[in-house]
């Protein structure tokens, strides 16, 4: 663990205000932002079944990372060591082990290769990963071995996830699903961490949108590609006046985000597809 602190530090050394810009702007690509994003382009104009694997398998990577990270309590590096200045410590709240960001962007990234067989994706998804885990190193909010256990626990869920999600889709036990809803309610109980509410609400939609659109609104996601470009246009703009507005009106709190990410998933895979 020295050593980890010590290349942290030797990272720290050599911070400009032009890299510390470019890595800021990196680390957002392992936030919910840029899945919101992906997932969202994917469900409403691709490819509708890719669209709700992908977005399974990123999903129960979020919550496999937050119960590894409450097993190995691992403290945050800026904790062990205060001369390890972090930069944006307000996106490394909770435990450092294994780094959340790094390994929803290998879990992401690998599920849209996966799923659409590309190798571009394929290339383009593993630089997109190396340079989140770097710009964590950088940030000064995770180690090595944070980054790198992300990256490999990421990267192995997305099959165990697939495997889960095509076993129920090929044998029509869909609802099946609706089981890991069990355990996530329970964890609520001792996992009091907003993002972890953030995550069990969109979760919570996600699986129940996803039977809803099955059993009854079945959206085709075919079209020219004006209504297309449309759909994500106006889908994006009511998403993000619903994470604002909500947030306005109720407040922040574990329910309130709880609620307001469950919304916003609900947007995503009942509203807008009937609307659409």
């Amino acid at each position: 663990m020295d050593f980890m602190l010590e290349m942290l530090k030797g990272i720290q050394s050599v911070r400009l205000p032009f890299l510390d810009a470019v890595f800021t702007s990196i680390t957002i690509l392992g936030e919910d932002y840029f899945a919101i994003f992906v997932l969202s382009l994917i469900l409403w104009c691709i490819n509708k079944k890719a669209g709700y694997a992908i977005g399974f398998a990123y999903l129960t990577s979020w919550i496999v990372n937050f119960f590894v990270k409450e097993v190995f309590k691992v403290p945050r590096p800026f904790t062990l060591d205060k001369s390890i200045i972090p930069i944006r410590p307000e996106t490394a709240t909770g435990y450092s082990f294994p780094s959340g960001h790094t390994q929803s962007i290998a879990a992401l990234s690998t599920s849209v290769g996966i799923s659409f067989k590309k190798k571009w994706l394929y290339t383009a998804g593993t630089v997109i990963t190396l340079l989140v885990a770097m710009s964590r190193m950088y940030l000064g909010v995770h180690t090595l071995l944070d980054v790198a256990a992300g990256a490999i626990t990421g990267l192995i869920w997305v099959y165990i996830a697939n495997f889960v999600f095509d076993l129920t889709d090929n044998k029509g036990r869909q609802l099946l699903l609706l089981l890991f809803l069990i355990p996530m309610a329970a964890a609520m109980i001792f996992i009091r961490d907003n993002t972890f509410y953030k995550i069990a609400g969109t979760f919570f939609s996600f699986l129940i949108g996803y039977l809803i659109d099955l059993y009854y609104i079945k959206y085709d996601t075919s079209g020219s590609l004006l209504q297309k470009v449309l759909r994500y246009i106006i889908g994006l703009a009511v998403l993000f006046a619903i994470k604002t507005l909500v947030k306005k009106l109720i407040g922040e709190s574990l329910a309130a985000d709880f609620v307001r990410y469950f919304l916003m998933g609900a947007w995503i895979t009942i509203a807008a597809p009937l609307l659409f």
